[in-house]
């Protein structure tokens, strides 16, 4: 009864170590997208500035990302579409928008200022730009 033991238990871990290798490996092989924004200045001597939106897909599957939009400071959301071949990324590859205050990114038709950013992929799967609030604050000029 001894040896048996043993290999019984050996076998658990094993079996263990291979389920939590085949998730952490599941977990990788799949798009992830992060989104991030920043404030850049236009130039070294100008007072001006805009609001540069960038996504990166980290992830090993290409994403699709179909729109890009805003949530409204009256509650409402829009987005523009974006061309199939520059919304497709593939693993570490890039898309990035250039925004400037009163831009149709930034106002809705009504004429509301964006608090927000997001993108969608094809996947209808909703990915959030980090520091956009913060940022859209900053260039609409409310700090």
């Amino acid at each position: 009864m001894g040896i048996s033991l043993y290999l019984s238990i050996g076998a658990i871990i094993i079996a263990s170590i291979s389920l939590f290798w085949s998730i952490y490996l599941g977990y990788r092989d799949r798009g992830n997208i992060k989104a991030t924004s920043k404030i850049s200045y236009d130039g070294p001597d100008s007072k001006y500035f805009h609001l540069q939106v960038k996504t990166v897909n980290y992830g090993r599957r290409p994403v699709i990302l179909s729109m890009f939009g805003a949530d409204y400071s009256d509650g409402t959301r829009g987005g523009t579409y974006i061309e199939k071949e520059s919304g497709r990324l593939t693993e570490n590859e890039k898309y990035e928008i250039t925004i400037r205050a009163g831009d149709s990114d930034t106002m809705s038709p009504d004429g509301e200022e964006a608090i927000d950013f997001w993108f969608e992929d094809t996947l209808g799967r909703r990915y959030k730009v980090k520091n956009a609030k913060e940022n859209l604050k900053k260039l609409w000029g409310k700090n």
